[in-house]
């Protein structure tokens, strides 16, 4: 991460700013402007990335989605050296958005019971493509609110996260399949006839033999079967987050540039336990480059040498904490199948870019440069003839490619078939359903865990896996959009193809 040399002076207090990057986005020129309030300054930074958009259009319904950032502030006291999460105005018109973008603010609750700002979502305004820069954000940073005195030193880090908006609306859950049945999910007992999500906040029987319930093909050919079946109903509460309503999902996975960033801003303890180099937690045990993976760590701050590339050997605990710090959350299982298939009506047998057609790769040009590219192919999977392992996030997508050629879902989140596996919350037992997607804060606990209601624990109890990932021992069949045979499975150790993406709900003010 680039340090800027620039040094002002705001009120009695010496501040410098970090800028940030992750996969293609950039925050640059980061800088304090000052503030008529009393306790509060602006914290000033230019954010720019590249394949920006914002679109309209009909298809099963009138549509408009857009890529955004999710910008959030940490800062540290240099004399204590620990970094905290800024407490932002929840108020959107506090902030400064440069022309044709627009802020919005996610908000969250302190521990007295006040809204603050979590962090903003800038996207476009109006419609329009291509690489897109801001100049001159404006975030007002309440830093009283979080005991900061006006004459302490402070640096100040600004972080962004490419996201994009998944609109409120109906969706399919299920393929309809007939092959390869393996758990997933259905209209009561039919098997063959998908579910639809037609609201969020109301309870749903899962199992059972009624007409309105949602079905899982009775559990069959999961590795792991869910607590409920066609003889056995169970209920998904109101407060579970079904996918009905809008919410931002992460366009990439977790890439090794994010988790570095993240991991050097925590203390040496949560850094133990974060560690994704040690033997702890069946992670790489080795700072040497392992199925791809270049992330080392002995002590003082962890490096990549593939800042881009998709970050594996993360456990269920890992992609929490990361979330959580991030002030999003994990995502569900149901939330995962409207992200891959939109409004559409579902396809037997599809994957995330909408048909049942998957090539290979047969080798990466530039590998670990940032600018790689992929000779032929759509997908990172078990039959690709490169070394075993995550490639660069986004490597499909270029200016020409279509859904299918970028292997993008219908929304244009990538990598949702393939890569690394996603890790949602799951409804296949009583700690997934619990779930109600509270929102993390920005902040962990003391060893480094997320510290978010509801959420699994340590345990990884109430998660699952989709999506499939390029480990040659899997199956092709794991990259289906609806494949559930991971779904419900609890695994809380690292593994080499194990990724995490998250979500935040559109609450924004």
């Amino acid at each position: 991460m680039k340090i800027s040399t620039l040094i002002i002076a705001m009120a009695g207090a010496f501040i410098w700013g970090q800028p940030a990057f992750a996969a293609n986005i950039v925050v640059t020129n980061v800088t304090l402007a000052p503030s008529v309030e009393p306790g509060q300054v602006f914290v000033q930074c230019d954010v720019s990335w590249d394949a920006s958009w914002r679109a309209s259009w009909t298809e099963s319904g009138t549509w408009t989605n857009w890529d955004a950032a999710w910008v959030f502030v940490k800062y540290r006291i240099t004399s204590d050296g620990a970094w905290n999460h800024a407490s932002l105005s929840a108020n959107a018109s506090e902030y400064t958005s440069p022309a044709g973008s627009t802020i919005s603010v996610g908000l969250s609750t302190n521990s007295g019971g006040t809204n603050f700002g979590c962090g903003v979502f800038l996207y476009r305004s109006n419609e329009g493509s291509g690489s897109w820069t801001n100049f001159g954000v404006k975030l007002r940073w309440r830093y009283a609110d979080d005991g900061v005195a006006n004459t302490a030193r402070v640096d100040v880090s600004v972080h962004a996260i490419e996201m994009v908006y998944v609109p409120q609306g109906s969706f399919y859950a299920g393929d309809g399949t007939t092959t390869s049945v393996r758990g997933q999910f259905c209209s009561n007992t039919t098997g063959t006839v998908a579910f639809q999500i037609t609201n969020e906040n109301y309870t749903i029987t899962l199992g059972g033999n009624t007409a309105s319930s949602l079905g899982n093909n009775n559990a069959s050919g999961m590795k792991a079967a869910d607590d409920f079946n066609n003889a056995t109903p169970k209920t998904l509460p109101a407060a579970y987050p079904k996918g009905y309503n809008a919410f931002y999902c992460m366009k990439h996975e977790i890439s090794e540039g994010q988790w570095v960033s993240f991991f050097n801003m925590l203390t040496d303890s949560q850094k133990t336990t974060r560690d994704i180099t040690s033997i702890s937690n069946d992670g790489k045990n080795s700072d040497s480059v392992v199925k791809r993976n270049t992330v080392a760590w002995t002590t003082g701050d962890a490096t990549t040498a593939a800042p881009d590339r998709a970050c594996g050997f993360l456990c269920w605990q890992d992609g929490a904490a990361y979330a959580d710090w991030a002030g999003l959350r994990p995502m569900t299982e149901l939330e995962f199948e409207k992200a891959c298939r939109g409004p559409l009506p579902s396809v037997a047998n599809e994957y995330a870019w909408g048909n049942t057609t998957v090539t290979p790769t047969t080798a990466i040009v530039n590998d670990g440069t940032g600018v790689d590219t992929a000779t032929g192919g759509n997908c990172n999977y078990i039959s690709c003839a490169t070394p075993e392992g995550p490639y660069r996030v986004g490597i499909y997508a270029t200016a020409a490619s279509d859904r299918t050629a970028s292997g993008a879902t219908y929304w244009g989140i990538m990598e949702m078939s393939g890569n690394l596996h996603d890790r949602p919350v799951t409804v296949g037992n009583t700690t997934g359903r619990a779930f109600t997607g509270v929102l993390g804060d920005g902040r962990l606990n003391a060893t480094g865990d997320a510290n978010a209601a509801n959420w699994p624990d340590t345990s990884a109890t109430g998660t699952g896996f989709r999506g499939g990932s390029n480990v040659k021992t899997g199956t092709q069949t794991d990259l289906r959009s609806s494949d559930r045979y991971n779904g419900p499975v609890t695994w809380n150790h690292r593994g080499q193809d194990y990724g995490f993406r998250a979500v935040r709900q559109s609450d924004s003010r």
